[in-house]
C-alpha cells in the first residue's frame, strides 16, 4: 500500500518536532509562573509594626474616673496610632485575598 515509500523517517520527524515543541511550552510556563511568583513577592506589602503606645493614667475620683489633660492627649494619640495600624491591616488582607481570588 505503501508504494516504496518508507513512512517511519517523516513519522519520526514529526513526532520529535511534536515533542520538542511541547517540551518547550511547558518549560516556559513554568518559567513564568516562577517569575510571577517573584514579582508578586517583591510586591507584597511587608508587616507593619505595631504602633508604640504612651502609658495613660486613669485615676479614681468622686466614683468615676478622671484623666488629667496630658493623660488625655497621650490616649488620643494612642487611638490615632491604633486606627493607622489598623487601616494598614485592612489593606493588606485585601491585597492577599485578591491574591487568593485570581
Amino acid at each position: 500500500m505503501n508504494k516504496g515509500r518508507n513512512l517511519t523517517t517523516p513519522l519520526t520527524a514529526v513526532l520529535l518536532l511534536a515533542l520538542t515543541v511541547f517540551s518547550g511550552c511547558a518549560t516556559s510556563r513554568t518559567a513564568v509562573t516562577a517569575e510571577l511568583k517573584t514579582a508578586f513577592d517583591a510586591l507584597a506589602p511587608e508587616m507593619p509594626l505595631p504602633p508604640v503606645t504612651e502609658a495613660v493614667g486613669f485615676e479614681d475620683r468622686e466614683g468615676g474616673l478622671w484623666l488629667s489633660y496630658n493623660d488625655y492627649r497621650a490616649l488620643e494619640r494612642n487611638i490615632i496610632a491604633m486606627r493607622e495600624y489598623t487601616a494598614r491591616l485592612e489593606l493588606i488582607i485585601e491585597f492577599y485575598r485578591e491574591e487568593r481570588n485570581e
